[in-house]
């Protein structure tokens, strides 16, 4: 069984409407809500060992706050140019080549396409996961190689507005 996190990074700024979608920053709710929700991830003993972000500069800073939540169990903290605007097979390409001795890695990445990931694994759609949400899921699957639409689950969801 493989148990995995997705999280869409904390509420960025437009405050600079010049500066590159990329170059984005956190905003004071982002930098307010994404240790938050660490914390709490960790008060639940949900704890990722690995860390894949995006390269852009919200969703890298979120998964940063994780990294210094969890920094004592992290074996890895990646970035991938696929998990910026990429495809729901890219983020699954990048599940199926983990590595067998990670056990619970968070993928920080954008919507839309956390959410339609997201309604991929379920029976109920998500409207919408919410800056700074989380998708705890479950796999029946026993290598990452596996991981499958059709063999995961979503556990629960936690968002910041309901903690």
């Amino acid at each position: 069984m493989r148990r995995f996190l997705l999280i869409r990074h904390a509420k960025s700024s437009w405050k600079n409407p010049g500066l590159a979608d990329i170059d984005r920053p956190l905003n004071n709710r982002g930098k307010r809500d994404a240790p938050r929700m660490a914390a709490y991830l960790n008060q639940l003993e949900i704890r990722p060992d690995y860390l894949a972000s995006s390269p852009a500069n919200r969703a890298f800073s979120t998964a940063t706050v994780f990294y210094n939540e969890f920094k004592d169990i992290i074996i890895n903290f990646e970035k991938f140019q696929d998990l910026y605007f990429g495809s729901e097979d890219d983020v699954m390409y990048i599940i199926n080549n983990l590595e067998e001795s990670i056990s619970l890695p968070a993928i920080f990445f954008h919507n839309p396409t956390i959410n339609y990931m997201s309604n991929m694994f379920s029976n109920y759609p998500i409207d919408n996961i919410p800056t700074c949400g989380v998708v705890h899921l479950e796999s029946e699957a026993e290598n990452w190689s596996d991981v499958h639409f059709s063999n995961t689950i979503i556990l629960n969801t936690y968002f910041p507005k309901l903690i």
